[in-house]
Parts: C-alpha cells; structure tokens; sequence
C-alpha cells in the first residue's frame, strides 16, 4: 500500500476453502476499502485455501497472504499483530463476515482523529448454521473513559467486535493466549480492562456464523474445561502482574459449576466421579469459595450430594440429547434448528 492504512483486518485461516473468499470479500467490498489492509494469515492448511488466497492477494492491493506452519488461531492472530501497519486493529474469523456498508465515511472520520479511543466496540449478530435465523446483540452506545484498569471495564462483547488501537496493543503487550479455545475471551476483557476509554456504537459489525463444524461445538467439554482452565489461570497472571486483583479462585469455582453441566451430559458418572477428584477439581472439594451467586446452588449440591447434582444435570440435559441425534443426520437438521432457534432461543427471521 502507498499510504499507512486507518485500519489493518486480520484473518486466520485453516482449512476454510469454502467460506474464506465470502469472508474476505466482505472486507474488501467496503466503502474506503483503500484505507484498509487486509492480512489473510495461512496457518498450515492442507485445502484449498492456500490457492484461494494466493488469488486475493495477487488481485487486490490492499490484500496480503502469509503462509505459516500450524500453531493454532493464537499464533495466526499474534503474527498478523506484529505485522500489522494500521492505525486500528480487527480481527475476523475466516467462516464470519463483515456487515455491508460497514466502513462508512463517518466511522474513518472517528477513527482518524487524534483523540480516538483505545477500542471500539460495536453491536453483532449470530448467524444459525443453515442461516436462516439470526440474533443481534447490541451495546449500549457512548464514550467510557477511565482513570486506572479495573475489571469493571469489561463490554461483554466478542473479541470480533472491538476496533483495537494498535499503538495501545503494543504498548501493553496485549497478545492471544496460547490456548486452542477460550483465548480469544481473556484477550478482549484485558483490553477492555487496561482501556483508558472505550467507545460503544450500536451498529452491527459483523456476522457470528454458527457453524456445525467450529472448534467450540466439535471440541469435547472435558477438552474445553481443561483449556479454559489454563487460560483462566494465564490471564490472572497477567492481571497481577500488572496490579489488577484478579480473584482466581471464585472464578475457577464457578467455571467449575458451569462446566460440569455438559460434562455430566457426555459422560458417565463413574468417568465423572473420577474426573472431579483430580487436582483441577481441589476448589470443589477441599475449600468453602463459593461461585457466582446464579452458580451457588449448583456448585453447593455438586459437594454434597455429586450423584443427584449429576442425575440433574442428565435430566437437565435430555434437550441436548435430542438436538445432537437430529443433528447427527443432513435430512433432520433443519429441524433441530427449528425447535433450536423458533421456539427454544426465539430467534427472528434472517
């Protein structure tokens, strides 16, 4: 590119043959798409997309490609963010795609004035797998300005959503945990935590795909507690280190509690009983920390009674059951997404 560019979007990209060029093109389709440099990190994929965006970038200026040996959407991120020229950063999975006409002429004017904030943060919406229901979720617009970090800072948003001042990531070192799921949370709440301000528009950023093959729904729950308990205990580290209490045991507790629904779900309870005896679990059942107040039943019965809390949680469970075994088969999906999002999560028409 001949100039700097406002904004640098990085992709990462495994395996993504059939959505990645939707997803790219929805950037490069933008109004004042000649502001914006598009990074399209390979992370060692064995498809087609290699030659996909080989052909991107050799059609637009603006876009580059970067081929990398696999080390995880953590690794892609991080390297896309040491390489980026943009005045702001954002991020953007390779199945998602950005909203039409989201790059509009006042959104640069607010970007490039010199008192910009550290992060933007903006409204989205979920996609469902066949896509033909959608859910926005929506923030609250206004300008948030701090005077210390503090975890109430935190907008509850995903990290997808947010515009990262570059210049403010490379000051604090903000990078992605090395985790293969639950690094992408950590990272946004720190930013919003170290922010000296943020501002919130309610403007739909983006499209959350929810796809049936996404690391989160394929990835077993005892594989995710297991990384998002290491990824807990990483950002707390990161927290102290730079004053923030950080109170890692009611958070392990209540991941804990939150976990063990669908852990319970997928396994028997002889497997169940095992797991929570091990070190992960001494929180459970060697101390008095108590969870967050909606998990305190939950949590309470699983030290007291662990067979009737799992029982419940069987029994809690048998919607899942019958989601999972329409899923199983092409012809019955469309109608577990029915029940799913009509009539469970009531989600409106796309």
């Amino acid at each position: 590119m001949e100039k700097a560019p406002l904004l640098t979007v990085i992709i990462p990209v495994y395996n993504s043959e059939k959505t990645v060029q939707n997803t790219a093109l929805s950037v490069i389709e933008q109004p004042n798409s000649d502001m914006i440099q598009l990074l399209l990190i390979d992370d060692g994929s064995t498809d087609g997309s290699t030659a996909i965006l080989d052909t991107l970038a050799n059609t637009y200026n603006n876009v580059s490609v970067y081929h990398k040996e696999n080390g995880g959407v953590s690794s892609a991120r991080n390297y896309g963010i040491e390489i980026a020229l943009g005045k702001y950063i954002a991020f953007l999975d390779s199945d998602d795609w950005w909203s039409t006409g989201f790059f509009t002429d006042d959104l640069v004017a607010e970007l490039s004035q010199n008192q910009s904030a550290d992060l933007y943060c903006f409204s989205y919406q979920k996609v469902s797998p066949n896509k033909k229901w959608i859910k926005p979720l929506c923030v609250k617009p206004g300008v948030h300005i701090y005077d210390e970090p503090a975890l109430s800072h935190i907008v509850r948003q995903p990290h997808c959503a947010f515009l990262y001042l570059r210049e403010y990531l490379n000051s604090h070192g903000f990078r992605y945990l090395p985790t293969k799921v639950w690094e992408d949370v950590p990272f946004s709440q720190m930013c919003c935590t170290f922010a000296k301000s943020i501002t919130c528009i309610d403007r739909v950023f983006f499209s959350y795909y929810m796809s049936y093959n996404s690391c989160m729904h394929t990835t077993s729950s005892v594989n995710k507690f297991m990384e998002h308990y290491r990824s807990e205990y990483l950002a707390a580290k990161i927290y102290e280190s730079n004053g923030v209490v950080y109170d890692i045991d009611r958070t392990i507790v209540s991941l804990i509690g939150e976990c063990l629904k669908d852990i319970s779900i997928e396994n028997s309870y002889g497997f169940v009983k095992k797991l929570i005896s091990g070190p992960e679990f001494n929180l459970l059942n060697h101390s008095s920390v108590q969870p967050w107040n909606y998990l305190q039943a939950d949590v309470s019965l699983w030290r007291e009674r662990p067979f009737l809390a799992y029982f419940k949680c069987r029994i809690k469970g048998i919607p899942k059951y019958i989601k999972r075994a329409l899923h199983a088969f092409r012809f019955t999906r469309s109608l577990a997404d029915i029940i799913q999002y009509r009539y469970i999560e009531k989600w409106s028409n796309a």
